[in-house]
């Protein structure tokens, strides 16, 4: 299984950022957390109009290990 975080600052202060985590459905693959990733950073821009996708990252969670 895998984690999709999206880091997203704001485009006022780019030195503030939040951290985003996946907690919408079990990831199985790499591809599917990739496109996951992608929809949440579409999402942010779409949601928080002051705050812009600038990184995403796909982790491996350990067996036994939700996040």
């Amino acid at each position: 299984m895998f984690q999709a975080i999206v880091i997203a600052c704001a485009l006022s202060n780019p030195a503030v950022c939040i951290k985003l985590e996946n907690s919408r459905f079990p990831l199985e693959t790499r591809k599917a957390c990739e496109a996951r990733a992608m929809q949440m950073a579409n999402d942010i821009d779409k949601m928080i109009s002051d705050m812009r996708a600038v990184r995403w990252r796909c982790y491996k969670l350990k067996q036994g290990s939700f996040t």
